[in-house]
């Protein structure tokens, strides 16, 4: 049976104790067990079953590693530690005669975007964020038809857009031709050659290059999250009514405290999918059961298609990698899933309470 590995790391405290037999886990002091965290080796937290192709009827299997550093921690600590336990991790999946492995979250961005990962296995690698990109176009696209925002009247917004998911999304937007497209990231120069791109090759005329978030997003009616910031950086409070946030970073970007505040916006998750068959992933990582991270589905969908290769790394994600992710994933069984909202199925009520607010407008 072909097989894919995923490396993926805890959220937080909570989502690593989830799940595992000691019931007490949870209740023991958070700092101690942040402290104890980076000694543990990498190892196969559980194996996924039940994944099967709508197109061709086979199934494929797959060995979910857990690499124990929380956010904080893969950003802090010293890069040749972190890469040699992602390289730990790697190891793993190899001994485990895996295919091809995938990257989840921060492990994403270690060593140059998982090149130096590659560069360490002898199977290829993949960041997922193709087929991120896609899905959170998509649902984006999806989201601002239900609450009636016509993309040619809107204002969009796109924070981290230098980054490898916010470059190809704000390329991918801006052919919808929106009213305003502001990019923002913390590199003017980069922004700038960013947005001569946009100008020239997706003819989007009304590119705005920012550095400040608040001038950004204060009058959007699209915001989109793709930043490495393990924290809330977009105060929701100070965004006008019927603002649509799609937020693609894990950790969010978005306060689920603030965003309660405002009855009057829309904030979803970017990049949840429903794999096709009846997938078991045998423990909890903060999504439904059958649901996955759109991360997670490419290495599914390479793995289906015997495409080993390392798809997406080193932060040079093309549009035509994204086209054909997306068009492979449909052709699996591959959807989005319903939009969700802090871990929520967002509901018919909310949407209309946003459509509302925006016909006001």
């Amino acid at each position: 049976m072909k097989k894919f590995g995923f490396i993926f790391h805890p959220l937080d405290i909570n989502s690593f104790a989830n799940g595992f037999s000691e019931p007490d886990l949870k209740k023991k002091r958070a700092k101690l067990i942040e402290q104890v965290m980076p000694w543990f080796s990498p190892f196969r937290r559980s194996t996924v079953t039940g994944i099967k192709s709508l197109a061709t009827g086979e199934e494929i299997q797959g060995e979910m590693i857990l690499l124990t550093l929380l956010p904080n921690q893969i950003l802090t600590f010293n890069n040749d530690f972190v890469l040699e336990r992602v390289v730990q991790a790697g190891k793993v999946a190899e001994k485990l005669n895996c295919n091809i492995v995938g990257l989840g979250a921060y492990v994403s961005q270690i060593g140059r975007k998982g090149v130096l990962l590659a560069r360490n296995l002898k199977i290829p690698v993949t960041t997922g964020s193709a087929y991120t990109i896609a899905v959170a176009v998509e649902a984006i696209v999806k989201a601002a038809e239900k609450i009636g925002l016509a993309f040619s009247e809107a204002e969009v917004c796109i924070i981290g857009a230098t980054g490898a998911i916010g470059n190809v999304c704000s390329k991918m937007l801006a052919r919808f031709k929106p009213r305003k497209l502001n990019i923002v990231a913390r590199n003017k120069d980069r922004l700038q050659a960013l947005s001569k791109e946009i100008y020239y090759q997706q003819k989007c005329t009304s590119v705005n290059v920012e550095l400040d978030i608040y001038k950004a997003t204060k009058f959007a009616d699209i915001i989109v999250t793709a930043t490495s910031t393990p924290s809330a950086i977009i105060d929701v409070r100070l965004l006008k009514p019927g603002t649509l946030i799609c937020d693609i970073s894990r950790p969010k970007n978005v306060s689920e405290q603030t965003a309660r505040l405002r009855q009057d916006i829309l904030v979803i998750e970017g990049g949840i999918i429903k794999p096709p068959g009846n997938i078991d992933f045998c423990f909890s990582f903060g999504l439904p059961p059958k649901l996955s991270y759109a991360c997670m589905a490419e290495v599914m969908i390479l793995t289906f298609e015997e495409k080993y290769e390392s798809y997406s790394i080193g932060g040079n994600v093309s549009l035509e990698k994204v086209n054909k992710i997306a068009q492979l994933g449909k052709k699996h069984g591959f959807k989005l899933a319903e939009f969700r909202s802090f871990d929520k199925v967002v509901t018919k009520t909310q949407i209309e309470r946003v459509k509302l607010k925006r016909n006001l407008i």
